[in-house]
């Protein structure tokens, strides 16, 4: 999300609402300048404007967020009527007074309403076929999006292939518990205790069923036959729920500087992601990436342009490397960390290139002076179960012998054989 408002105290309101109750990151600048450069380096999935901009009178703002066809939430203070319904008729997503008691409230609900026009993906794995399942009929309502699997193996291979965009699993509790409830218990190694809801369904009396489901990780479970009424209510409350506990482990796994994930996250999810990899055979690589003379830098210009560089990094590493496919953070000071899969080393070497030609070509502008700086890598390719310090600490050792050759470089472990064969 981008926040576009010139107000400190409304800003920093804004801005801790958004980033405790929902999970996109947020940006925020307080002139019109600063949003044009922010909607041209990256993309966004709404804009929150207060159209009261010193540097853009007349509503200008508003007029480049309509024409650049982002979703866009008008949270203003106008008063006037005229003035707010000549806003609404000019097709933004919703307008919300500023200056209400409950504006904030009313701010998250509009950003709800904006967030969730497409409905919550249900993963219904059902053993029987697509047309005989009362439970899919029941579920594939206009209010959730609905794909069905006959077996767990190939739910779980949908879940990987998608990467999150199931929010919802329900499940035949007999399939569920097969194996001493082996299908919940991958579903919480491989994707995260609350990385999707989880509700069990039978259609026949079972003694202790809905204890144990509950007991091996389930979040409810439905005992048909049920109405189609009831059955959306009690996954919207699992969602909901599920929804709060994400924005909660959100705020807490991202660093508060740049908004990356931080060093604790990388060190939980990062484990399972190489796991998951290996069990795959799917390649994958890690890299420890540093801002050259970052501590010249501090020392000449402040801690406070320090900071500016470090936000202006991190924001190109999360638009050239995203989050979906790979996990990058930042682990401390000035040193971030990727796990890259589904590359080799050398697909790897190349996008690291890419990443650091990048960050070299970035300018960040400081006052009336524009500053660049340079980032070494170290890089080491994934192919054995092992510590998973022992991957960072390969591609440590490889970032040393990137900063001892000159900096400003990629040091890939092959390159490192090669040095040792020669």
């Amino acid at each position: 999300m981008l926040l576009v408002d010139d107000n400190r105290l409304y800003s920093i309101a804004v801005r801790s609402l958004l980033e405790s109750r929902f999970r996109s990151s947020v940006i925020h600048c307080g002139t019109f300048a600063g949003l044009r450069r922010e909607l041209a380096d990256g993309a966004f999935d709404l804009v929150i404007l207060d159209p009261c901009l010193a540097d853009a009178p007349d509503g200008k703002a508003l007029d480049y967020i309509l024409s650049c066809d982002i979703p866009l939430i008008v949270f203003s203070g106008y008063s006037s009527e005229k003035r707010r319904a000549g806003i609404s008729e000019r097709g933004v997503a919703d307008l919300v007074y500023k200056n209400s008691p409950h504006s904030l409230e009313d701010l998250a609900h509009a950003i709800e309403r904006v967030l969730s026009a497409d409905p919550p993906n249900v993963l219904v794995i059902d053993p029987v076929a697509a047309e005989d399942s009362e439970i899919l009929r029941l579920v594939a309502t206009d209010a959730f999006s609905t794909v069905h699997c006959e077996t767990g193996t190939d739910a779980l291979a949908l879940l990987d292939r998608t990467k999150g965009a199931i929010e919802l699993v329900v499940v035949y509790a007999d399939l569920a518990g097969e194996n001493d409830h082996a299908l919940l218990r991958t579903l919480s190694l491989g994707f995260g205790e609350d990385a999707v809801g989880v509700v069990g369904f039978t259609g026949k009396p079972a003694v202790n069923g809905v204890s144990r489901f509950l007991g091996a990780g389930g979040d409810d479970f439905l005992a048909l036959p049920m109405s189609a009424a009831d059955v959306e209510g009690r996954l919207m409350h699992t969602l909901a729920v599920h929804r709060r506990i994400r924005s909660l482990q959100r705020t807490a796994s991202r660093d508060y500087l740049t908004d990356m994930l931080n060093r604790r996250y990388f060190f939980d999810r990062g484990p399972r992601l190489v796991e998951m990899c290996l069990r795959r055979s799917a390649p994958v690589c890690a890299a420890l990436l540093d801002i050259d003379h970052f501590k010249r830098l501090n020392d000449t210009y402040g801690h406070e342009i320090g900071d500016l560089v470090l936000k202006s990094v991190s924001r190109k590493l999360l638009q050239i490397v995203g989050e979906k496919q790979h996990l990058p953070a930042r682990i401390g000071g000035e040193e971030f960390a990727l796990l890259l899969t589904n590359m080799d080393i050398g697909q790897a070497y190349q996008f690291c290139e890419r990443i650091r030609t990048d960050i070299a070509a970035t300018k960040i502008v400081v006052d009336d002076e524009d500053l660049s700086v340079t980032v070494s890598m170290g890089l080491a390719h994934i192919s054995d179960s092992e510590a998973f310090d022992n991957y960072l600490n390969a591609a440590d050792h490889h970032l040393y012998l990137a900063k001892h050759a000159g900096r400003d470089r990629v040091f890939p472990d092959c390159q490192s054989q090669r040095i040792a064969a020669s």
